[in-house]
């Protein structure tokens, strides 16, 4: 890529930056997994991503895609709970707003304010199935066929396609 990218670029600071950016991005666009406080602990790489990158080393690449994995399957496992308890205690006569585009959301403080939106998530997410005539348990089923799905999903995601995630990061 160095050598033969149509666009010469050079292996610096700037680059690091963005290639960590990119990279989060594309990782957690809706920003409803990660928490300030890795956000905080991956900008350690801000400045040296170019310089793993000359020596083929991505450890760095693969620590960030670790911890996003451990919080998308905690998050998924939690949901996956909820739905199991049942959806009958669902308040709708509260007056709440949920962002749905998140890209330019701010990082959430904590796993409370994270647990605040995917609260808010699942309750859109539910009504909109119960609007479109779902019962209240086909609701349920589908909810929980989906997050199945998704957290099986993560489960099955290898090396090859961490490698290939940070490269689409890198050449973007």
């Amino acid at each position: 890529l160095k050598h033969a990218h149509f666009r010469k670029i050079a292996y610096n600071d700037e680059l690091a930056a963005k290639l960590l950016d990119r990279y989060l991005e594309d990782l957690d666009p809706s920003r409803s997994f990660l928490l300030q406080s890795d956000i905080d602990e991956f900008a350690r790489y801000r400045t040296t991503l170019d310089d793993a990158l000359q020596e083929a080393d991505l450890e760095p690449a693969f620590d960030i895609f670790i911890r996003f994995q451990q919080r998308r399957s905690q998050r998924l496992e939690k949901i996956i709970a909820r739905l199991e308890a049942g959806i009958h205690d669902m308040d709708f006569a509260q007056q709440e707003n949920v962002n749905t585009d998140r890209k330019d959301a701010a990082w959430a403080r904590d796993q409370a304010e994270l647990d605040q939106l995917w609260k808010k998530l699942l309750k859109l997410n539910t009504l909109n199935l119960l609007l479109a005539d779902k019962s209240l348990e086909e609701t349920r089923e589908l909810l929980l066929k989906r997050y199945r799905n998704q957290l099986r999903m993560v489960q099955q995601i290898n090396s090859e396609d961490v490698f290939q995630t940070y490269m689409n990061a890198l050449t973007s």
